[in-house]
């Protein structure tokens, strides 16, 4: 058998001459760490024949077009990687075979033609030395011609394949694969629970029409106001697609240090960047997409300059992922593979059944819009698609490259839900994005645990683990779950997010926004329940904010720049509220955050005496204000009343919001110490709230694993541990700065007993200490508080 060699980057062709081609009929040239080797000169099999191609490496390919004809190349080197140079006009695969190695098929799409337009298939296969390599087409397959074949090593010299990469391996680190492992050991970072409130710019080249959100699915589908814009103002989507819109996305109004500043003086602690939506556009350097913000459109690093904008200006930095291969795969690629029903474009497919062949003399030639659309298919099993591991590598491209806080996913953590026929949710991919994601933020920070990430449909109207509800509980551990636009029923064991927006997700020409008041409500409704409040602040298709939209965040900021000790850092009360009034509890103190308060006496009934978590009142103030407040608390509840007229908050121009939403600062004289307060960790153990059973905040944290260990550290000379005595519990172990204390058996015979003093410790030196209470023995043990001295 005879190999010719082409040396394809310089496409400088090697003569033989006739004199020495014995000696060099198995010789290859290497390129770029690959050997490359013509299918014309290979072995053909089972009837392939050569076809004449002038634009091919060596004016000829090789044609498989029927089950069972292929090209055997023999002699190739070792090599860990193949590369295949092919020209096809469907959709499917190709089989390789290595050797007697199984059958490996490798996924190939469209080129436009059969002759003078190439894509590359690049697969990793380990390959021998002197191995017989086969590329064959069985049954199933779908016909290519083959120009050439590369293999080597390292990249070939050519971009990621992106329809053909391998799984992503989880990095090292002590986070598996598994919920349960991750539930056991992941806690949620203090900076998180900190933070409460964040800023999201939910922006990217669907904001450029300002037609409101999932345009690039709308616009595609007759009969949808976003297709009748779009044929009004761009042109049929067969002409004008959606790369188009891509391509034509301008920002020159945008101004990321102004918005960022912004962000801060609305009072966000975090900031939250689109990196790809439905869409499958890439707003960053994106290794495994070519369609993103660097090579088309804006010519620039969109999240890499959101990422530094946000670290300078004090914020956690996080990014956000939408293109799930439910939603993206399943939802929005779909509906493009088609044309109008009626009309004078009847017929006529739209962009996305365009290829390679077709941008040639066009402004995207050399660009395939497969990568950005998908190959043609249809709704099934988006989870074990080839983009699924496509999805999971731009995810690792992502997280490696820009090292965010947090990363988001608009998906379901389990896969039960079905959505526009599509079955949603990451499913078994979840826990590997999770794992990957914590072990690669331990190696930038130097162990600590300082990540977050967000994943909807855990518990609650849109559940997604219906099928394999023994899951909830670890998932509920194991992230920081999310849901949209939806307030939790009632305090939440774990902290959570929600998102929610000023006006329609992406720019809608004419939009309303929510005010300044309904803003601060939907805060303290998320706050209240132990959750995060995430607000996207709609941006125009150029960048720019409204001026209105600039003074509502203003009017927010300055609201919490009087109140935000009701906010940052706190924790919720026994319940979340009554009426129009919500509770947090922060420093031992409790905030009455007042929604619709018209200035006179008020009635907390939560706030009564000889309450499981409020002591006596001593001392209620309105923060913001030097009027006097004056309370009696009685068995019906806490009543206030201010001693003169209470100014509205300075600096609001927002009315409702200066005027009617005002915070109480209440002084007690039992401000303990909470299980889940700040500073406490508990990896393994599980929250249980709204308990009604006698607890100090309603709350525990429980373990029912011996070993677990409940820390905090505090500040003083003397510590006491209260817990529950119920029938059957465990023991605990309680260390002081790591020398053992006491271990105190929590079981009794009678009624269960909350609210026990089970353990003191005095004369400690001043100063800071630690404690660590060790679950000791059978049986279940809870925490419920500290009293510290």
């Amino acid at each position: 058998m005879v190999f010719k060699c082409l040396d394809i980057p310089n496409s400088i062709r090697v003569l033989l001459l006739g004199t020495l081609l014995s000696l060099t009929a198995c010789m290859s040239t290497v390129v770029d760490e690959r050997r490359v080797f013509k299918a014309e000169s290979a072995r053909l099999v089972g009837g392939a024949a050569t076809v004449a191609d002038q634009s091919a490496s060596g004016a000829f390919l090789v044609g498989l077009n029927k089950a069972g004809q292929a090209v055997e190349f023999a002699g190739a080197p070792a090599a860990a990687k193949l590369a295949i140079r092919y020209a096809s006009v469907d959709v499917g695969t190709i089989s390789v075979v290595v050797n007697d190695q199984p059958v490996r098929k490798v996924n190939v799409h469209s080129s436009g033609s059969l002759t003078n337009s190439f894509l590359h298939a690049v697969v990793d296969v380990e390959i021998p030395a002197d191995s017989v390599l086969t590329i064959r087409m069985d049954a199933g397959d779908v016909p290519v011609n083959v120009d050439w074949i590369g293999v080597g090593k390292g990249d070939l010299g050519l971009p990621p394949d992106i329809w053909n990469l391998p799984a992503l391996e989880v990095a090292e680190g002590p986070y598996a694969a598994d919920w349960k492992e991750i539930g056991q050991q992941y806690t949620v970072p203090e900076w998180w629970r900190e933070a409460k409130f964040g800023a999201w710019s939910h922006w990217d080249p669907q904001s450029m029409p300002e037609q409101g959100d999932w345009y690039a699915r709308g616009m595609y589908m007759p009969g949808n106001g976003q297709y009748d814009y779009h044929l009004k103002n761009f042109g049929h989507p067969s002409e004008y697609g959606y790369k188009d819109i891509c391509k034509n996305w301008v920002i020159d109004r945008w101004d990321p240090e102004a918005l960022m500043e912004l962000y801060v003086e609305m009072g966000a602690r975090y900031f939250m960047a689109m990196g790809v939506h439905h869409d499958n556009f890439d707003c960053w350097d994106s290794k495994y997409q070519p369609w993103n913000s660097v090579n088309v459109g804006p010519k620039l690093d969109v999240v890499g300059t959101w990422e530094k904008v946000a670290r300078k200006k004090g914020l956690r930095f996080g990014i956000g992922f939408h293109n799930t291969p439910g939603r993206t795969w399943g939802q929005f690629m779909t509906v493009r593979y088609t044309s109008d029903r009626t009309g004078p474009k009847q017929g006529v497919p739209y962009d996305a059944m365009q290829t390679v062949l077709d941008g040639q003399g066009k402004w995207w030639e050399g660009m395939d819009p497969v990568d950005l659309y998908g190959p043609e298919h249809d709704k099934s099993d988006p989870l074990r698609s080839p983009y699924a591991n496509q999805f999971m590598w731009r995810v690792d491209d992502a997280i490696t490259k820009y090292h965010p806080d947090m990363i988001y996913f608009d998906e379901h953590a389990g896969n039960s839900q079905m959505d526009l026929g599509v079955r949603m949710g990451l499913g078994f991919l979840a826990p590997q994005l999770i794992a990957n994601y914590y072990n690669k933020s331990l190696q930038w920070n130097d162990g600590k645990m300082d990540a977050v990430l967000n994943l909807k449909g855990v518990g609650g109207r849109y559940n997604s683990f219906q099928n394999t509800p023994e899951l909830l509980p670890h998932v509920d551990r194991a992230i920081v779950k999310s849901t949209e636009a939806v307030i939790e029923p009632e305090i939440m064991a774990y902290s959570f997010q929600t998102e929610t927006t000023v006006a329609p997700w992406h720019y809608q020409a004419g939009q309303k926004y929510m005010d300044g008041r309904e803003i601060v409500r939907l805060l303290m409704e998320n706050v209240c329940r132990n959750g995060t409040m995430l607000l996207n602040l709609t941006q125009h298709g150029r960048g720019e904010l409204d001026p209105e939209l600039v003074q509502i965040a203003k009017d927010i900021g300055a609201w919490l720049k009087v109140n935000g000790e009701a906010v940052y850092g706190s924790r919720p009360f026994e319940i979340y509220g009554e009426g129009s009034v919500r509770y947090t509890r922060n420093d031992g103190q409790v905030y009455a955050t007042l929604l619709d308060w018209n200035g006179g006496p008020i009635t907390l009934k939560a706030l009564k005496r000889n309450g499981a978590t409020l002591g006596s009142v001593s001392k209620v103030e309105l923060l913001g204000s030097d009027v006097a407040i004056k309370f009696v608390q009685n068995d019906q509840g806490l009543t206030v009343t201010p001693d003169g007229t209470v100014r509205s908050l300075p600096g609001i121009n927002d009315q409702p919001l200066a005027a009617g939403c005002r915070v109480l600062r209440i002084t007690h004289n039992k401000g303990w110490y909470n299980d889940d307060d700040p500073g406490a960790t508990y990896p393994g153990w599980m929250r249980r709230c709204n308990l009604d059973a006698g607890d100090f905040n309603n709350d525990l944290t429980i373990s029912d694993t011996p070993g677990a260990v409940w820390s905090s550290s505090f500040s003083g000379t003397a510590v006491t541990v209260v817990a529950p005595k119920e029938a059957d519990a465990g023991s605990i172990e309680i260390q002081i700065d790591g020398q053992i204390r006491e271990t105190v058996d929590l079981s009794t015979n009678g009624p269960r007993q909350p609210q026990q003093r089970v353990c003191e410790v005095t004369g400690l030196a001043p100063g800071q200490h630690t404690i660590r209470i060790i679950h000791r023995g059978a049986g279940s043990v809870a925490v419920d508080a500290l009293v510290v001295k």
